[in-house]
């Protein structure tokens, strides 16, 4: 029978507990990181996926592999990365969508924003405008609410589904300008400009970027913008503040997080180099639409705390919800 003595027993165990203080002491990233995107490749969220994913690469050292974990709203991705560690070697894009709307409009939903996942950067926003055809008889938004306020529930307008951005912000805009228009829900943001350019609805919230390009081809009339200040790519669309919805913001966002109970040196680590990279792709970002944010990982879950409220109202006095 093998016998081990007592002294290489006890010596096993020192080399075995040094290689593991070793394997723990090895600064981060040490290996590989998954961005998961819940998106379908090509779009242009995973676009920004992956220009950002490249550049915490290069900044890291470490390859950053995209994986698309697409469908049910971004549930499927969420609940894929708040069962993984909170090492840092998993993160994800994330929108306002996934985070705050989904948590208003769900009552079974397998995640809880707050409590499943560690925020590491709101990145940008996307713009949401009014906008109708243009020969729509409506010239503002002033003159649409108007309009609205005297014959309720005969304009329509559309959007890619329910709980999408584009239905938040028109349910955002009838409650505070106290109209009734009737909501028309598609399966996706293009059959909806379809039937919104065929003249079978009256409006759509449209991201700002595909927008103007309609406005410029002649096909679109921008009436107001959703941010909180107008925008540098449509110096002349009014804000909802502006024409006397105080307060009013449907801007949705993407940024980033990864699951919780992460360490916080790591999340410094990740938020600089996504800052880092958002910065340097400036320009670039705002060629495509979007208002780069590039916050903290505290402003971020600040702003999931804040909107989840707000839609939550939004969606009860709306009546709108998703059983799952």
């Amino acid at each position: 029978m093998l016998s081990i003595s007592p002294f290489k027993c006890l010596l096993g165990l020192a080399s075995l507990a040094l290689a593991l203080n070793a394997s723990a002491a090895q600064p981060f990233p040490s290996e590989p990181i998954k961005l998961i995107v819940p998106y379908a490749a090509g779009a242009s969220t995973d676009t920004l996926a992956r220009l950002v994913g490249q550049d915490v690469a290069e900044d890291l050292k470490q390859p950053v592999i995209v994986e698309n974990h697409a469908g049910a709203g971004g549930t499927i991705a969420a609940d894929y990365v708040k069962r993984q560690p909170g090492n840092g070697y998993t993160i994800m894009l994330t929108t306002d969508g996934i985070l705050s709307v989904n948590p208003s409009i769900y009552k079974k939903l397998g995640y809880d924003p707050l409590k499943d996942f560690t925020p590491l950067s709101i990145a940008v926003s996307a713009p949401l405008v009014l906008a109708v055809r243009t020969d729509s008889p409506f010239k503002t938004a002033q003159e649409l609410i108007a309009y609205a306020k005297a014959n309720p529930e005969k304009l329509s307008y559309g959007s890619a589904g329910v709980g999408s951005s584009q239905h938040m912000a028109g349910e955002l805009m009838k409650a505070m300008a106290g109209v009734k228009i009737t909501h028309v829900p598609y399966r996706g943001g293009s059959p909806a400009m379809s039937d919104l350019l065929g003249g079978h609805i009256d409006m759509m919230f449209v991201q700002s970027a595909s927008a103007k390009d309609l406005a410029d081809k002649g096909s679109l009339r921008i009436l107001a913008i959703g941010s909180a200040h107008r925008n540098k790519q449509l110096p002349d669309v009014p804000t909802f503040n502006e024409i006397g919805l105080k307060g009013y913001d449907s801007d949705t966002w993407y940024g980033f997080n990864m699951p919780a109970k992460a360490d916080p040196k790591v999340v410094a680590t990740l938020n600089a180099a996504i800052v880092k990279s958002l910065k340097k792709r400036q320009e670039q970002l705002e060629r495509l639409g979007y208002t780069v944010v590039a916050s903290s990982s505290a402003d971020m879950r600040k702003d999931i705390e804040r909107n989840i409220a707000k839609w939550r109202d939004v969606a009860q006095q709306a009546g709108i919800f998703h059983t799952q």
